[in-house]
């Protein structure tokens, strides 16, 4: 199949949604910093049991956290943002793409069926599933496409 077809019929299943953590309800705050960064994540998702309860992110570090004294003491409920918009993760991909286009969102959190989050789609994921269409062209790219020799190497 091509590119067009699987982006039409494929489910935000068939892409990489592990770009994420979970947290725990009630965590203060600089423990879940310190384990975005240990995990090499800038998305945490708040747990309470299973449901999820809002999504912490870097863009929320950045606007809520840093230079603000004793935040980092708090839950990361009290920064999180609440109730976050989710995707459905029967939903197809080119459907999500145009969600995420229309939101000012990089990280989506992606539930099934039972209401279970199955991780987070984001940008860097759909990027990666179009270029996976195209291993040989995409893989095969030297690393400064532009550059090109003014004489020729070797003896």
């Amino acid at each position: 199949m091509n590119l067009r077809t699987n982006l039409h019929s494929d489910t935000i299943k068939h892409v990489d949604l592990s770009f994420f953590i979970e947290v725990a309800k009630g965590l203060k705050v600089r423990h879940a910093i310190e384990k975005m960064q240990a995990s090499q994540r800038k998305c945490a998702l708040v747990m309470d049991n299973g449901s999820l309860l809002g999504i912490f992110t870097n863009h929320d570090i950045a606007r809520k956290v840093l230079d603000r004294e004793g935040v980092n003491d708090q839950t990361v409920e009290s920064v999180m943002t609440a109730d976050p918009l989710t995707l459905k993760a029967d939903m197809k991909i080119i459907d999500a793409i145009k969600v995420m286009g229309e939101k000012p969102y990089r990280y989506m959190p992606v539930i099934n069926e039972e209401g279970l989050v199955l991780g987070t789609l984001t940008h860097y994921a759909v990027i990666k599933y179009i270029s996976d269409h195209f291993p040989e062209e995409i893989y095969n790219l030297p690393p400064t496409p532009d550059h090109f020799a003014q004489a020729r190497d070797g003896a």
